[in-house]
């Protein structure tokens, strides 16, 4: 039989303890002899099992002869799938579990247990014959490059067995623990990806390095180079869920120094023999450009892939690498993407500079929507009292989708009490560009503010809005008027008429600025016509009072359809 650990070495007996038992005979009760080459035949046979456990129990046996037991019942094939020497040798042999025993019959360990005393002794020299057989090189590619047979596992999974059984502490001598748990993790990590995969083990890879804890995972940042991209994601996730912070940050840098390889010119080198292979397979004959889009194309598909491996992880030097590409314009988009939604849940409340970092790339005038949408996304996630400020900065830019998701996302983190607040931070700044969508989508935060205390509700939305309806800049009174346009009924159409002879000029809005100062009214045929409106007065009655004196009953507090979603309703753009 071919053996991990073959008889003649270490993990059977000695030259000399194997000679006297094979000459000898040594009686058991049936009147039976139990030779040491009997152990090989009962790892194949019905009952064998039953017999290999009544070796290791009973005293009568040599003490050699029951750790040669031991061993065949860790190193017997699977039966029907199932590894049943394993799951023997520790419930049924080195304990005696009542759980384990509903499901047989005649076991003997029902007549015979082992005493501590004895349990320690075999531990004492099988443990270091597991630890030596999990740490044997890993098995060489046999003919044809294919993976041989990797005999280590059975050891693996009875070591991990051993470790994590609950109801008796198998293991007691805390030094045989620790060397346990040391040999395991460098098991695991001597053929990672291959042991990470194997779908033989009795238990996962993950499962055995949580229970080793925070040091089974120190080793992995140094694995992230050579980690295929199909295991990026899972080395990330090992390292963000058990690792210290420390190995999480050696992560980070990891993950920056493999992005800044793949990113490079020389990296598009090396693979295009494989890319070239790829189109001889496939019949395809690209010209030099296209050969070129080719490589560019997966090279910024494996960016994305790091990138969303990279958002596990965090640490400085992933939010530095991260705010520095998202903020490049000369990247590319689904780069920039990608680098951005990794930083989520990583910008440090306490960074000033970071934050204001991700400001200035939401906030600049060549910065496509889909970056600002999550740029703001991730400023959110921040407490108000720390990004309130810097978003209400944005509100002087002459882009007003990017104030409207600003004010958006303020709202969002705000209460009633603020309300106030943001009005006027609206009326001072807010002077460039300023146009109906804006009003209509603010408005609708506006009133979906809610006091910080339920129990005390104050003034609801609409009872602090009115004097900014009456006061302040015209921008700011239109946005504040907007709130009937949104949640306005019948019953307010007095409070609204009061406007209607109101000959404020709107604001104006530069050509290229995308603005929109048009209402659509129904007229008394049903027909629609588009209203322009040049002043506050033409606002509330071609806009506001059609639409309050068809609405019976307020609609919920939500943001309306043309509303841009809220940051936590768009998923931001994610690495396949």
């Amino acid at each position: 039989m071919n053996r991990t650990i073959p008889r003649q070495s270490f993990a059977r007996l000695s030259g000399l303890a194997r000679v006297g038992i094979a000459a000898g005979v040594i009686s058991v009760a049936a009147g039976c002899a139990v030779k040491d080459s009997d152990l090989d035949r009962w790892e194949t046979t019905l009952e064998g099992p039953k017999r290999l456990s009544a070796v290791v129990l009973y005293n009568k046996y040599p003490h050699d002869l029951r750790l040669s037991a031991a061993i065949s019942l860790i190193e017997m094939k699977p039966r029907k799938g199932q590894r049943v020497g394993i799951e023997r040798l520790v419930k049924g042999t080195l304990t005696c579990d009542p759980a384990w025993l509903e499901r047989k019959t005649n076991e003997p360990c029902q007549t015979a247990n082992l005493s501590p005393e004895s349990r320690d002794a075999l531990l004492k020299e099988l443990v270091p014959r597991m630890i030596e057989a999990l740490r044997r090189e890993v098995p060489a590619p046999v003919q044809g490059g294919l993976l041989a047979a990797d005999p280590s596992f059975q050891y693996k999974d009875a070591a991990f067995m051993m470790l994590t059984y609950e109801a008796t502490q198998i293991l007691t001598d805390a030094g045989l623990r620790q060397q346990l748990h040391d040999a395991l993790r460098d098991w695991a990590l001597a053929d990672f990806e291959r042991r990470l995969g194997d779908q033989t083990q009795m238990f996962g890879m993950e499962q055995m390095l949580r229970h080793i804890g925070a040091t089974s995972v120190e080793g992995l940042p140094g694995l992230i180079a050579k980690t295929s991209l199909g295991n990026l994601g899972k080395v990330a996730d090992l390292v963000s869920r058990i690792g210290t912070p420390a190995t999480n940050a050696e992560a980070g840098t990891q993950f920056v120094k493999l992005v800044d390889k793949i990113g490079s010119a020389d990296w598009r080198k090396e693979q295009a023999p494989a890319i070239a292979a790829a189109n001889d397979t496939a019949g395809l004959k690209p010209d030099g450009k296209q050969f070129e889009g080719q490589l560019e194309n997966y090279q910024l598909e494996v960016l994305m892939r790091v990138y969303g491996a990279m958002k596990k992880v965090g640490g400085a030097a992933v939010v530095d690498k991260c705010l520095r590409v998202a903020a490049d314009k000369g990247a590319p988009l689904k780069v920039r993407q990608s680098a951005l939604a990794a930083l989520e849940g990583h910008i440090d409340k306490k960074s000033t500079k970071d934050i204001e970092r991700l400001v200035a790339i939401a906030r600049a005038s060549e910065t496509p929507l889909d970056l600002v949408d999550i740029a703001f996304r991730h400023l959110k996630q921040l407490p108000r009292e720390v990004v309130a400020k810097p978003l209400y900065q944005i509100f002087d830019t002459e882009n007003w989708k990017v104030r409207r998701a600003a004010g958006s996302a303020i709202l969002q983190m705000s209460k009633v009490e603020h309300l106030d607040e943001f009005m006027k931070e609206f009326s001072e700044r807010a002077t460039k560009n300023f146009n109906l969508p804006e009003a209509r989508t603010l408005a609708a935060y506006l009133g979906e503010l809610r006091p910080t205390d339920p129990a005390k509700p104050g003034q609801p939305p609409l009872a602090r809005l009115a004097p900014h309806m009456k006061e302040g800049k015209v921008h700011a009174r239109i946005t504040a008027l907007a709130y009937y346009l949104v949640y306005g009924t019948k019953k307010d159409l007095p409070a609204v008429n009061e406007f209607i002879a109101d000959k404020t000029k709107v604001p104006k809005c530069d050509e290229k600025a995308d603005c929109s100062w048009e209402c659509i009214v129904v007229g008394a045929d049903k027909k629609e016509e588009k209203k322009l409106v040049e002043t506050l007065g033409e606002f509330v009655t071609y806009c506001v009072v059609p639409k309050v004196a068809q609405t019976d009953e307020a609609p919920k507090a939500a943001a309306p359809k043309d509303a841009p979603p809220k940051p936590e309703a768009r998923p931001a753009p994610s690495a396949p």
